[in-house]
């Protein structure tokens, strides 16, 4: 297996956008993409495009708009790890030797499928898109998913509104512990122009907010929104004849699903994690930026834990001691996260590439990791029982 690096990144900012097309979006951050690594569309020699919703070669029409090129388009579904499975993928293409030059994208348009509710004076944002509350509603849950768990299946909203009153109950997580995730999930979202939702929320706001399901107030929850990101990625040798810019080495790539037995998200994470590390050849304390799941606030905690960050009942501590804000030890979720960047789903787990690309160079503006970017993760989990990590490394 060769070196393979990230060399250009672009999005579409998440949101709602009803007057665009899954092509206006998928053009408009391959294209960005393009830009950022110093290529053109006929450089490319394969896609993979990650997604949940356009429909059959939905992909296809969004490359094809580029540019027929002949090369190899392939759509990846992996529930909200969908994205982060297509980077597998096209990482692995180049690894394998297959190709020099491949594109990863994700887009969904999923918005449209949500209620929007007026907004309400303790809400920052201009609108709230509300994860459906399962104690009212049948509807599909925020993400498109249901999460199967060895009892029974259950909306996501609920399944994490359990888990987090199991670790208030065990572990001595509290309500302000998982409303600070909202707070610095808001905060940062608030420093990036691609973020669904820019405008930082007081821990008030956030734990005073609608309840969806106990303890989870809708600034505890992500939205469903469009989207789309894309990442390129090629041969160690190959980047120089496009660029001078930092373009950080893949150092592990790990799917792992369905474990024996444990936590299902949480033994997922931990088993992944500590494959990464052994492939790149680090730990946990090396981290200086992570990017994971956080479609709802105990996600976070369980996750810091999950990853080896801490002990086993103490993330919520390290969110309440800032260890993971921008100037902290471990910064999570510089992006806003899934929470308040946003999760359309099939573009996420490529946005959080582009974070760590960007944090890498050192191009992130005002939400600038002030320390040097060396190691980064990014994770993902998905329904169905997947966690897809990457660790990159400067």
């Amino acid at each position: 297996m060769r070196d393979v690096v990230v060399i250009g990144a672009g999005l579409h900012r998440y949101g709602m956008f009803p007057d665009k097309t899954t092509i206006d979006m998928g053009t408009e951050a391959i294209s960005s993409a393009l830009k950022d690594a110093g290529m053109v569309w006929k450089d490319i020699e394969a896609a993979y495009c990650g997604t949940v919703q356009p429909g059959v070669s939905g992909g296809h029409a969004i490359c094809n708009k580029m540019g027929c090129t002949g090369l190899g388009i392939t759509l990846v579904e992996n529930a909200s790890a969908s994205g982060s499975s297509a980077f597998r993928e096209a990482y692995l293409s180049v690894a394998s030797g297959e190709n020099d030059i491949v594109l990863a994208f994700g887009i969904d348009k999923l918005g449209s499928q949500l209620q929007v509710v007026p907004p309400v004076s303790n809400q920052p944002q201009p609108e709230s898109v509300v994860p459906p509350d399962s104690k009212q509603s049948q509807q599909e849950p925020e993400n498109g998913e249901r999460v199967d768990s060895k009892f029974k299946k259950m909306l996501p909203v609920q399944y994490f509104a359990d888990l987090a009153q199991h670790y208030m109950k065990e572990s001595g997580v509290t309500r302000e512990q998982l409303g600070q995730v909202s707070v610095k999930s808001h905060f940062n979202a608030s420093l990036n122009p691609y973020a669904h939702f820019q405008k930082p929320c007081t821990l008030e706001q956030a734990n005073n907010a609608r309840m969806v399901v106990d303890p989870l107030t809708v600034l505890h929850c992500c939205p469903m929104d469009d989207g789309a990101a894309a990442v390129i990625v090629c041969a160690k040798e190959t980047a120089k004849k496009y660029t001078d810019n930092l373009c950080p080495t893949v150092a592990a790539s790990v799917n792992k699903s369905t474990p024996e037995d444990g936590d299902f998200f949480i033994t997922l994470t931990r088993l992944a994690s500590w494959e990464a590390y052994k492939k790149a050849g680090i730990g946990p304390e090396d981290l200086d930026l992570i990017e994971l799941h956080d479609a709802f606030t105990i996600e976070e905690i369980i996750y810091l834990e999950a990853l080896g960050l801490c002990e086993t009942g103490q993330g919520g501590k390290l969110v309440q001691d800032g260890v993971t804000a921008i100037d902290g030890k471990h910064p999570i979720n510089t992006s806003g996260g899934l929470i308040s960047m946003g999760h359309p789903v099939g573009p996420t787990g490529i946005g959080q590439v582009a974070e760590i690309l960007w944090q890498m160079r050192g191009q992130c503006g005002k939400r600038q990791i002030p320390k040097p970017v060396n190691y980064a993760l990014a994770q993902m989990v998905g329904a169905g029982g997947v966690c897809v990590i990457h660790l990159f490394k400067k």
